[in-house]
């Protein structure tokens, strides 16, 4: 066992290095950090130290890390989530020893059973969320993934005991691992699924790899003292421009699932609906158009903004709303030519404002991580701010949080930049899903866009009441607007009012309007209520 560490008491590293000689350990104890140097490329299974100054930034994942001390020093920090354990070395010799022993075998043990979540331990495979995760540093790049199923999986274990069905998996891994591509990475699901992730790939190229794996993991694979005749059913999909590895999973999840569903021994791909085949050409045919849904002052009820809402209307697919297309144009990568497509039309309609405008009035807009590539949307704002004489102070881009989280942490200068020139942002969806409130803290958010699902119950529902009061409070915490998305009724409005929500958008004064019906709006001498002003 490697042992090293930092003890300053010169009569208790004697006495260590002593023991460590008597118990056949390799040690290497100093009275300084610096002086460890030497020996800081080797992995020690025990770092020892009589100061927990000296536990500052020691890794804990290769070492056990252990304060010498008596029950009788003060130190604050040693506890079950100190990362330290506390060994008293007034005991004697053989007690000492059995202490570290126990350290050491405490941590190995912690140690493995960690690995066990990430690694399965037969294949040596990561586990699903372990390969989803190693595909980090992909965001922003085509990434396909591949699910591959044994056909019948099920009659290949049966009957094996315990130990055969452990070298039958490991035989299956291998078996899977020497069909996929070099460039791929393999992992594992269960003992009949396993996982090829690609990087910087092709929808074709899937393809061809996915047959590929149908047709070489159909040759014979040698077991025991015979053979394996396989057949599998892969299903794959691509994220054009990855940033969601959950969505990735279940688009190949279920293209696994139709090809099992069609007998096996076959690849199936993402569903090909006439909405993602038909998008590439909608902008060149002027499918696209947009409308503005009013946003107003909760309690003055005075116009105070508007969303941009996009609708395509397209010969084969009629009218759709963006739910129905907005999440495939991200996967496929559309997503920035159609939001840059909404930017200049939206601007270019808020700058014929301006001459009308008794008091500020804020566009909100939604777009996509994908528009920030390559600093391309503060060029198209930075030319409109040029051009149209445009103020940017108007404008307000919407994002749900981990979009935003994704501006802060990959487009940080260009987000920051933005804000300089006065342009807003907004936290949208807020209660459709989870929210994690310390990521929260960390959107640089001017507005908080409370989800239209969380309003429809609120009335009825205690627990979305008390969400809504606890985001309504948080607004005015950090003097942040807030937004109230879906506001039908009266007794809403006036629960959202008393909450302290600043503005409502929803069909108790407007639905979505044309964009010179919201002209009129903006022009309409003021009747004290803006109630059906869109009728």
């Amino acid at each position: 066992m490697n042992v090293s560490g930092v003890i300053r008491d010169a009569a208790l590293r004697e006495r260590l290095r002593l023991l460590a000689a008597r118990a056949g350990w390799s040690c290497s104890l100093s009275d300084c950090e610096a002086a460890l140097d030497a020996v800081a490329a080797q992995r020690a299974d025990l770092f020892l130290c009589d100061d927990p100054a000296a536990l500052t930034d020691r890794d804990g994942r290769t070492s056990a890390l252990v304060l010498l001390a008596s029950s009788d020093d003060a130190d604050p920090e040693a506890g079950p989530d100190a990362g330290h354990a506390r060994v008293d070395p007034n005991q004697e010799d053989e007690a000492l020893l059995s202490a570290l022993h126990t350290c050491v075998n405490a941590r190995r043990l912690s140690w493995r059973f960690a690995e066990l979540e990430r690694t399965e331990p037969i294949t040596r495979l990561p586990r699903r969320e372990q390969l989803l995760e190693s595909l980090a540093p992909c965001k922003g790049r085509p990434v396909g993934l591949l699910i591959v199923q044994i056909d019948h999986a099920g009659h290949l274990y049966d009957g094996l005991d315990p130990v055969s069905k452990t070298d039958l998996l490991a035989a299956l891994a291998a078996h899977v691992q020497a069909a996929a591509p070099a460039t791929g990475m393999t992992g594992f699901y269960d003992a009949a699924c396993f996982l090829v992730a690609l990087a910087d790939t092709t929808e074709a190229e899937l393809a061809r790899t996915a047959d590929g794996l149908v047709r070489r993991l159909s040759a014979p694979l040698p077991y025991r003292h015979g053979e394996l005749h396989l057949t599998v059913s892969v299903g794959y999909a691509l994220e054009a421009m990855y940033g969601d590895a959950e969505r990735l999973w279940r688009e190949a999840w279920s293209a696994m699932r139709r090809a099992v569903e069609g007998g096996g021994n076959r690849t199936a791909g993402p569903r090909t609906p006439s909405v993602s085949v038909r998008l590439p050409q909608a902008l060149a045919r002027e499918e696209f158009s947009l409308v503005l849904q009013p946003q107003v002052a909760a309690e003055a009820e005075r116009l105070s903004g508007a969303e941009v809402l996009l609708r395509w209307h397209g010969l084969e697919v009629g009218e759709l709303g963006p739910e129905q297309f907005v999440p495939v144009a991200e996967q496929r990568g559309h997503m920035a030519r159609i939001g840059d497509w909404v930017l200049e039309r939206a601007c270019a309609e808020a700058a014929t404002w301006l001459e009308h405008l008794i008091e500020p009035m804020i566009l909100g807009i939604n777009v996509s991580p994908q528009q920030f590539h390559n600093g391309a949307l503060l060029e198209r704002i930075a030319l409109y701010r040029a051009e149209r004489w445009f103020d940017p102070a108007m404008l307000e881009l919407e994002l749900p949080q981990e979009a935003l989280l994704t501006l802060v942490d990959d487009y940080r200068s260009e987000l920051y930049r933005l804000r300089d020139w006065g342009v807003r942002f907004a936290l949208d969806n807020l209660g459709r899903g989870l929210i994690d409130a310390a990521k929260l803290l960390r959107c640089p958010a001017d507005t908080l866009k409370i989800d239209r699902s969380l309003v429809a119950r609120m009335d009825e529902d205690p627990a979305a009441a008390e969400l809504v009061s606890q985001i309504c409070r948080l607004g005015a915490r950090f003097q942040l607007r807030v937004v109230a998305v879906g506001v039908e009724r009266e007794s809403q409005l006036a629960t959202l009012a008393a909450l302290g929500c600043t503005d409502v958008q929803g069909y108790l004064f407007s639905p979505p309007v044309s964009l010179e019906r919201f002209r009129r709006m903006l022009t309409r001498e003021p009747d004290g209520s803006l109630r059906n002003q869109s009728k």
